[in-house]
């Protein structure tokens, strides 16, 4: 379009702001040729050519009114979505993530919109019958007659499905084609992820009274149409669950729609089978176990509305949901909540809170052991507080017993032995707990006393028994396990600790006529093996399950009546701020399996440290207890909740190079920061200090003053000349200082 001012001849363009999956915080120009003019809305995704010879997929979040320019841009080049994939809602929602976690806004559209630009709907071949054709007259073969029959009584039937039932190959179906007795019509095949799921068949309950209380609370809460936050602190086996679904369903009588996010780990068949089974196809699936074709299907469905309810993991924060009424945080402490690579470094908690404040929602955060910000936010009346003091059917918790290793010998005492051995024989099932994969955590020469280590991270390398190879945990290198020492050529070669692997290996030898299964990542990561394992557990096809953290949360296996947990200190000495916080919340997650049915459970917890407070308060099932400890640890080293923290993280491939950016940074920091009002440790070696061939620093600010320790960190990291080869690395509210 073009317009004449004086002498000059203008061009009318319409403009696009359009920002890219790149970590640049800046929004381009383009222009629109006029071909796409009606196709373009905000939310939508472009092609857009970006530098010299790329072109790389762009968000658009706004657009310009037509005005002349005397001045050329660059055209989009096409419109790739039919409907816009983010809703105003989740561009302001996308908006605030990238400024709390100072990330680029395009990464986190990038991540909002979780799916490949080239997918697209499958289309499945089908086969339709002519119901005018006449076959008087006609001679068929027997298996044209059967085909024509079986379409008279089903209707439309896939083509491949036609063949397959009848027996026979492509060519007496052409025929009929030929003839006109059938014709092609192509019909989109939804890759449905719950299929084999049953139908939804309402079950009567009984709820509790400390549920009724809890659902009314929330009830009220929903009625009003406002934002508000409730801490479901409920123990293990108390019904959250329940006043979940109650509070689903009240939602959706409001027409509204509800966000489930649940942890990678606890997103199990049993999980999902429940929702299911009370909605139905009401319910869309969205996590990382899904094929990129059941993803895409899925979120298709939440955009068209055609799905109410999802439940995901972390990032399904994001579903297209609209008229979003409830969201739930189940097991809400969990650490894999926080991402960290690829940016945006978001935690789906805290930005869940953020979405439904959004859009005046009720959001529930669910946990038998509350994070401790989480839990000091009920404390000083941030979150309304709700409590489920007990088990469902006044079954009783567990009885705990700590066992110190420190008078033991092997990988199981005396006492979990006995345990074991009685359970076996009463025909009831075991769960041992260890949160360390492989058959032994490292390998060491006695003759020279070297250890071997992952030549690309400063991590010792883990024997696998199955596979005979010594594996990194890290980067997933790998290489025989070594016949002689690499470094002296001796050959007396110890492999040394626990893993998984041996904890199995010793099961074998104890109890040879148990049926045994491992559940791990490395027996875990074929799709369908994860429901095949707990199927069989389910099904009481195994007696004893031994597994990491993946079989500590959302279980419920009734015979299970012991749960054995081979070393609580695993995680206790991690130099980490929150690392007693997660021994607790694990021990008293996976405790939490056992005596979920008539048979009362009992947990057997090993350990080297038997006086700690985080083992004191899991063998008592003493949330208060711990709280109160840890709160007062946090407080006087002004730790999380009393203070916010950044963790900036300078990595390259060169030593020398990657410490001296980090001395440059916390030096640029320091000169920006003349007050001190916010305080600045390092830098430091982190513990990992070398991980995938990158060495690793880190400094960390604290202050309560967020927005300015995020001016801080820009600012200094903005003004100074970093080489390439070298990252740094913002990451807002750490989950680990790893």
């Amino acid at each position: 379009m073009y317009t004449q001012v004086g002498h000059k001849r203008m061009i009318i363009y319409m403009f696009l702001n359009i920002v890219f999956n790149l970590p640049i915080d800046r929004i381009f120009t383009y222009t629109v040729p006029d071909n796409l003019r009606d196709k373009v809305a905000v939310g939508k995704r472009v092609m857009a050519p970006f530098g010299r010879k790329r072109h790389a997929v762009g968000y658009i979040v706004g657009i310009s009114k037509p005005c002349p320019v005397d001045y050329q841009l660059k055209d989009i080049i096409e419109v790739i979505d039919e409907q816009v994939v983010i809703s105003s809602e989740l561009m302001q929602l996308t908006k605030w993530i990238a400024t709390y976690y100072l990330s680029s806004w395009g990464q986190v559209l990038a991540a909002a919109v979780p799916y490949n630009s080239q997918l697209r709907t499958k289309m499945v071949k089908m086969l339709r019958l002519n119901l005018s054709a006449e076959t008087d007259g006609v001679k068929l073969s027997k298996a044209q007659v059967e085909i024509i029959g079986l379409l008279k009584s089903v209707g439309d039937m896939p083509l491949k499905e036609v063949m397959d039932r009848i027996s026979v190959s492509q060519s007496p179906i052409n025929t009929l084609i030929k003839h006109g007795f059938l014709t092609i019509c192509y019909q989109q095949e939804y890759r449905c992820p719950h299929k084999h799921l049953s139908p939804p068949c309402p079950s009567p309950y009984s709820s509790t009274p400390h549920q009724t209380m809890a659902f009314q609370s929330i009830s009220a809460n929903i009625k009003a149409e406002e934002f508000g936050v409730f801490l479901l602190h409920g123990v293990t086996g108390s019904g959250k669950t329940e006043v979940y679904l109650q509070a689903i369903e009240q939602v959706l009588a409001i027409g509204k729609t509800s966000l489930v996010l649940v942890p990678e780990i606890s997103l199990t068949p049993q999980t999902v089978e429940r929702f299911v089974s009370r909605f139905g196809q009401r319910v869309a699936v969205l996590h990382s176990g899904l094929s990129d074709g059941e993803r895409y299907d899925e979120w298709q469905r939440v955009l068209k509305e055609e799905a109410e309810i999802v439940i995901g993991a972390r990032s399904a924060v994001f579903a297209p949901l609209s008229r979003l009424g409830l969201i739930i945080v189940d097991e809400e402490h969990d650490s894999s909540y926080k991402q960290f690579d690829p940016a945006p470094r978001y935690h789906a908690r805290d930005v869940a809170v953020m979405r439904a404040k959004y859009t005046n929602a009720t959001i529930i955060l669910g946990s038998a052991t509350p994070a401790m910000e989480s839990f000091y936010n009920a404390k000083t009346g941030k979150y309304h507080y709700l409590a489920l003091p007990v088990r469902v059917d006044d079954r009783p918790m567990p009885m705990v017993e700590i066992i110190d290793m420190r008078e033991e010998k092997g990988i199981f005492s005396a006492r979990l032995q006995q345990a074991i051995a009685q359970r076996v024989k009463d025909k009831q099932q075991v769960m041992i707990f260890l949160n360390r994969r492989g058959f032994a955590p490292f390998i060491q020469c006695r003759g020279c006393g070297d250890i071997m280590k992952c030549p690309n991270c400063e991590i010792t390398l883990t024997y696998h028994l199955t596979d005979k190879k010594l594996k990194c945990h890290y980067c997933d290198y790998s290489q025989p396990a070594p016949q002689s020492c690499p470094k002296c050529h001796g050959e007396d070669i110890r492999y040394s600790g626990i893993g998984t692997q041996k904890v199995v290996e010793e099961l074998h030898r104890l109890f040879p006529k148990a049926e045994i299964a491992r559940m791990d990542v490395d027996t875990t990561s074929t799709k369908g093996s994860y429901e095949y394992i707990l199927n069989n557990f389910r099904t009481g096809k195994l007696d004893i399950l031994v597994g990491t953290q993946m079989i500590a949360k959302g279980h419920d296996f009734p015979l299970v009546t012991l749960v054995g947990v081979v070393s609580s200190d695993v995680g206790l000495n991690i130099p980490d701020f929150r690392s007693c916080e997660k021994t607790f919340s694990l021990l008293t997650q996976v405790a939490g399996r056992a005596g979920r049915g008539q048979i009362p459970g009992e947990v057997i917890i090993q350990t080297y440290s038997p006086q700690h407070y985080s083992i004191h308060a899991a063998e008592k099932h003493d949330y208060q207890g711990f709280y109160n400890q840890e709160i007062e640890f946090r407080q006087q080293l002004r730790y999380p909740p009393f203070t916010r923290l950044m963790n900036i993280l300078i990595r390259g491939k060169n030593q020398d190079q990657s410490c001296q950016i980090s001395m440059m940074v916390a030096g640029q920091l320091k000169m920006n920061n003349p007050d001190n009002d916010i305080l600045i440790l390092g830098p430091a070696p982190c513990s990992l200090s070398k991980i995938q061939g990158y060495y690793r620093y880190h400094i960390l600010l604290k202050s309560s003053k967020i927005q300015q320790m995020r001016q801080l960190a820009l600012k200094s990291i903005q003004e100074l000349s970093l080489p390439n080869g070298v990252d740094v690395v913002l990451d807002m509210d750490p989950g680990d200082m790893l």
